[in-house]
């Protein structure tokens, strides 16, 4: 049952005397996307323009974004039931009503109004969709191929040291591998300290890290009845920042959220690529400190207890499944947890982060979270700078374009 609706009408089913705060709340969705492109666009101006502009472009969003998801939700209800379903998301973006911003979550909420979506093929077929068109545009990507830091000349950004030794020169630099590895691994300690970077990191902090068991099964998505519909499951008791204290407090109390994942049955080409198989994903939130004892560790070489730890996690998760979809407690064929552990190793992320920095109140605060760096012709971008996600981290790109050339493409895009 997509579209805003469907969503209005069946939560005052739920919750027939909150129609007006659940009226309420999505209009206030609603207004804080609407004002998202203009707190956006700041990011894009000239200096001189942003320092006239920016405040008046700014306001109406930071009035949503500098306060929690659950100050903004008890000024609309005080139906506890109610904010733990409407605020159900969170896992979306790692933080709980009480830390989050209302801003990041309106985000992800509209963006659900309309369903969500999933290419055909695998979201390998982002990446093979996209390398025609930049080596088209005389681009190349590479893989495997890591950098060591960025090379500078007299505070100016001129290309990237690669780890195997080989330079490459460029008239502008662009990273998008995060703020904190961008700064603490990639810019010359000399100019680091020239612009005090190590300070702003310190007005920022990683987000949440995470599990995620993969699971193959043997049978086809029709087969096993797999839905084509994401599942989020909560403990019963309790609100979602009280459940959340209680799991980091304690691993053993009961996962604060488990997210599962479909990905076969969502994908319409799937059956004609692997049939009579299927597959499964489902997470949760690990603290890095669980797995931190093995870090320095070989991927896939982390000894015994490692293993043992994994499997115990694996078979919670397990658990959690089978409550839901008993009948598919004989067709595991195989399964392969990854810990935060394994997000570092493969992503480089500091603690296995798999946010980039916390979208609290504070962050949406922060000017240096934007395109245009301290250093000439280097610019970030990323869900840093927007927000987290598939489409946060796309639409930065439109942003850090638009810093470049000095144009506003994100109107061009939306006239195409």
């Amino acid at each position: 049952m997509k579209g805003v609706e469907n969503f209005k009408k069946q939560l005052i089913q739920y919750f027939p005397e909150e129609k007006e705060a659940i009226n309420q709340y999505v209009d206030l969705v609603f207004d804080v996307v609407k004002s998202m492109g203009s707190y956006y666009s700041v990011k894009a101006l000239p200096a001189i323009l942003s320092r006239l502009l920016g405040r008046k472009m700014r306001k109406k969003y930071l009035q949503y974004a500098s306060k929690t998801t659950y100050e903004v939700m008890q000024s609309l209800t005080q139906n506890e039931t109610l904010i733990k379903v409407l605020t159900g998301q969170y896992g979306d973006y790692g933080l709980p009503p009480k830390q989050s911003s209302f801003a990041m979550h309106a985000t992800v909420v509209r963006h659900y109004f309309n369903c969500g979506s999933f290419p055909v093929g695998g979201s390998s077929q982002i990446a093979e969709t996209t390398d025609p068109v930049i080596e088209k545009s005389g681009g190349t990507i590479l893989i495997n191929a890591e950098v060591d830091h960025i090379l500078t000349e007299k505070n100016t950004a001129v290309g990237v040291q690669m780890k195997d030794g080989k330079a490459f020169r460029a008239k502008y630099v662009i990273s998008s591998t995060g703020i904190f590895n961008t700064y603490e691994k990639l810019i010359p300690p000399s100019v680091s300290e020239k612009y005090k970077l190590h300070l702003q990191l310190e007005k920022v902090n990683p987000s949440v890290a995470h599990a995620c068991l993969y699971l193959g099964l043997k049978g086809s998505p029709e087969a096993l009845k797999l839905p084509k519909n994401n599942l989020w499951i909560y403990p019963e008791e309790g609100d979602h920042d009280s459940i959340v204290e209680n799991y980091l407090s304690n691993p053993k109390a009961p996962f604060p959220v488990v997210y599962v994942s479909f990905p076969a049955a969502k994908d319409p080409s799937w059956s004609a690529r692997y049939p009579g198989r299927s597959t499964i994903d489902i997470i949760t939130l690990m603290p890095f400190d669980l797995v931190k004892q093995w870090q320095g560790t070989r991927w896939m070489k982390r000894g015994k207890a490692y293993e043992e730890f994994k499997e115990d996690m694996s078979q919670r998760l397990l658990e959690i499944l089978y409550n839901h979809l008993p009948h598919l407690k004989s067709k595991i064929d195989h399964y392969e947890l990854s810990t935060p552990l394994t997000t570092q190793n493969f992503v480089n992320y500091k603690e296995g982060e798999i946010y980039g920095i916390d979208h609290t109140p504070e962050r949406f605060k922060q000017k240096f979270l934007q395109p245009k760096t301290p250093i000439k012709r280097f610019y970030l971008t990323g869900q840093d700078i927007v927000t987290a996600g598939v489409g946060g981290a796309m639409f930065s790109g439109v942003v850090t374009a638009s810093a470049m050339v000095g144009k506003n493409l994100v109107k061009k895009i939306y006239k195409n």
